[in-house]
């Protein structure tokens, strides 16, 4: 089975680290996006570090204009992970098997944008990974299957990132093999039990230390923690990026 991996952040190239160690796997090329592409990753590396792999890479400015890329690669599935352009539904049918991506919740729970920053946002506690088939709307694809982890209440942003990055490699030593032999599980999610993300409902990354309660400024300060951009104070006409906090009694 011709495999291509589409990835422009660190959690892609992790698991594409655990996906080379299996021997069946046949992995065409990797698709990354070009240093003039105006979609940025929070959480993105150095594209030289998709060229340690000895495989063909390809990096692009906007997938949906690659059509004939696609068409000349012809894989049999395309492994998504960690791109932030919806893609049209003429490139999503080109691989036989689909598109596979990846999502850090646990589906149907959480659809929609920055499922870490809300996760901690809204104080979810229970959360993990979800492999799941592309489909033409949001994160309602088929599920492949899930990896639960806990988010703590002292997880800011990249110990959750980290959690779903052994989640990942969890999923694919178990999942991986299934799906090249075409016979990895399909199962429909449940819209009935869905629920949705909107963008965060943060007006920036800003502390309003005049009106924030410690509570609201303790959660800013987790979710947008690195990989991300950081909350921050203005005091004296200068900026204070705070990375990290710990929140603790008198």
């Amino acid at each position: 089975m011709k495999i291509v991996w589409v990835s422009a952040n660190k959690f892609g190239y992790e698991l594409l680290k655990e996906s080379i160690k299996k021997s069946s796997v046949d992995i065409k090329g990797i698709i990354t996006l070009s240093s003039k592409s105006k979609t940025k990753m929070y959480d993105e590396i150095d594209n030289k570090k998709w060229y340690e792999f000895g495989l063909n890479v390809y990096e692009i400015d906007d997938i949906n204009k690659e059509k004939g890329l696609f068409e000349r690669l012809l894989p049999d599935v395309v492994f998504l992970c960690g791109w932030r352009q919806i893609i049209d539904k003429d490139i999503l049918n080109i691989p036989k098997h689909g598109f596979i991506s990846f999502h850090p919740t646990l589906l149907p729970e959480g659809r929609g944008p920055a499922p870490i920053i809300n996760s901690i946002l809204y104080g979810i506690k229970d959360s993990g990974l979800t492999m799941f088939y592309v489909s033409k709307k949001i994160d309602d694809g088929d599920i492949i299957g899930q990896e639960k982890f806990e988010i703590e209440n002292n997880d800011h942003a990249n110990d959750v990132y980290n959690k779903t990055i052994r989640a990942g490699r969890i999923l694919i030593k178990k999942y991986l093999p299934l799906i090249v032999k075409n016979n990895a599980p399909r199962i429909p999610q449940d819209n009935k039990n869905a629920t949705y993300f909107e963008k965060p409902f943060i007006k920036n990354n800003m502390i309003d230390l005049k009106n924030d309660s410690v509570d609201e400024i303790y959660k800013k300060i987790k979710a947008l923690s690195k990989p991300y951009k950081g909350a921050y104070i203005i005091k004296d006409g200068k900026k204070l990026t705070i990375w990290r906090a710990e929140l603790s009694e008198k």
